[in-house]
């Protein structure tokens, strides 16, 4: 009888164990665009970028070149960050995640000042959306406008 409930121990750690370490779907889909702002884009390193991003990336922000070599000379157009350590969790997380299907949408809000009253703030929230396919990025749509 000891036996027995040391396997069914067993069998229950092992079980969460690989359910932790498998994902599938939408959850892996969150993790692919999560990882590529934490690893990437966030500490501006643009060497990650083939892990991350498809070759035949479709960029449809109309102020950034296309494809992925568009992609890696905007992020080298950005600010470098004001620290070099990548941790666990991104520096600047969305305020939302929906993801559904092939999608994964972060949602970020910021406080900004009001143009018409200086002494005022009000919340802004952009969106960046990805399409995820065969574990790559393989498009991207955000809130700019020409």
């Amino acid at each position: 009888m000891k036996l027995l409930r040391i396997a069914c121990v067993i069998v229950v750690l092992s079980g969460s164990a690989f359910a932790q370490g498998y994902l599938t779907g939408v959850a892996l889909n969150k993790k692919i665009v999560t990882d590529f702002y934490r690893l990437v884009f966030e500490p501006r390193n643009p060497d990650l970028i083939e892990q991350y991003v498809a070759p035949d990336f479709v960029e449809h922000n109309p102020l950034i070149e296309g494809g992925r070599d568009g992609l890696v000379k905007f992020i080298k157009t950005l600010p470098r960050p004001s620290s070099d350590d990548i941790g666990s969790e991104m520096k600047n997380p969305p305020a939302y995640t929906i993801a559904e299907g092939d999608l994964v949408t972060f949602i970020f809000k910021e406080r900004v000042p009001d143009p018409k009253d200086k002494t005022k703030t009000y919340d802004r929230f952009t969106f960046d959306m990805f399409r995820i396919k065969n574990g790559k990025i393989v498009e991207h749509w955000d809130g700019a406008a020409k």
